[in-house]
């Protein structure tokens, strides 16, 4: 399935992984956080442990999901294929329905949601879902600026500092730690993508520790912004806005009036790691469905769905309204079990290689 050379290293690996968690964290995540208080930060905590036991195991899957069809034989192969375009499919169609209505309400009001979610998606298509090897250097130019530009908007940001009570965090019951626990796990459904990029990786040693650096980095940043939001607009003024993230991004400027504009920086920045976001999606997608063979034409028929996907009412509601619950009853306990089918064939296929060589050394 992945026969070509286009490789990249565990550091471009792990910078695409944070620019691609980034922007859908910071826009999506963040402000309930904040208005979550104590429970959810607490949550958060604990999802992402359990994130990280998931992601050890992935790691060791990346050999299964490089050759599939040796390993789970052609028909699992194409079933665990239409598992994952489907779960990229959603997940793009909700990431596209909520940039294009915060992107409306922020910058271009005027201009209809059809057009800005195509032309939206044509950019993620033309610049950032292709090859491995030019994401990678992408990433790898990107990042650090990213990473800065996001540091100065909370240090600029924290000047409005009010402080944090515990009062205003409320206490963390265990129904709601257990809630935000379970729907932190659900929405890092994405990890299970990973193993799809690490057959693109020409180091073999040392993957799960860089990947979890980079996922202790995403994790500072969204407490980091929580901890922001909460200290600016307080729980209850977190939980009254749509995307706090965007309005404390309106709401800051430079001191001495420097750029005045300063807010587009802000705004231009998270919408590239959007772009990135469903470039990663895209590119996951014609990853899976075979990366030379009908790669494009996969891709191409990927953002058309998407597009599709994020007009269309679902039962009268939009997607986003009952995403959470479909990841958490659907794709969650589904990859989780594709994961251990994995680990039971690459165990299954190591066994036989095995006898193999047993029975010629006899």
């Amino acid at each position: 399935m992945f026969a070509d050379n286009d490789r990249i290293s565990l550091r471009q690996l792990k910078r695409q992984m944070v620019l691609s968690f980034l922007g859908p964290l910071l826009l999506f995540l963040a402000g309930k956080t904040a208005a979550g208080g104590a429970g959810a930060l607490l949550g958060l905590l604990l999802g992402t442990l359990l994130l990280l036991l998931w992601v050890f195991l992935l790691v060791k899957t990346g050999e299964v999901w490089a050759a599939p069809e040796r390993y789970l034989g052609a028909g699992g192969k194409w079933a665990a294929a239409a598992v994952y375009l489907s779960y990229l499919a959603v997940s793009g169609s909700v990431m596209l329905e909520q940039v294009v209505r915060a992107v409306q309400r922020y910058l271009l009001r005027e201009l209809p949601a059809p057009a800005l979610g195509a032309a939206f998606l044509a950019a993620a298509f033309l610049g950032m879902g292709q090859g491995a090897q030019r994401r990678g250097r992408l990433a790898e130019v990107s990042y650090p600026w990213v990473l800065g530009i996001f540091l100065l908007l909370f240090l600029l940001a924290a000047l409005h500092f009010r402080g944090i009570s515990p009062e205003h965090l409320g206490r963390p019951l265990p129904g709601t730690v257990s809630r935000e626990t379970i729907r932190i796990f659900s929405l890092g459904t994405a990890f299970g993508l990973l193993p799809f990029s690490l057959a693109k990786v020409r180091e073999s040693q040392g993957c799960f520790r860089v990947l979890r650096r980079g996922i202790y980095l995403l994790l500072l940043v969204v407490l980091g912004a929580a901890a922001v939001l909460l200290g600016v607009y307080g729980k209850a003024g977190a939980g009254r806005l749509d995307y706090p993230i965007l309005n404390l991004m309106t709401g800051t400027s430079l001191p001495g009036g420097i750029l005045g504009r300063v807010d587009i920086l802000w705004l231009a920045v998270l919408l590239f790691c959007l772009l990135f976001a469903m470039g990663s999606i895209l590119s996951y997608g014609g990853r899976i469905a075979g990366e030379k063979r009908g790669s494009f034409q996969v891709r191409l028929i990927l953002g058309a769905v998407i597009w599709l996907g994020s007009l269309l009412p679902w039962e009268g509601e939009k997607l986003s309204q009952f995403y959470g619950q479909v990841m958490r009853d659907i794709y969650a306990p589904m990859f989780l079990g594709m994961t251990l089918l994995a680990l039971w064939a690459k165990r299954r296929v190591g066994n036989e290689k095995k006898e193999a060589k047993d029975g010629e050394e006899k």
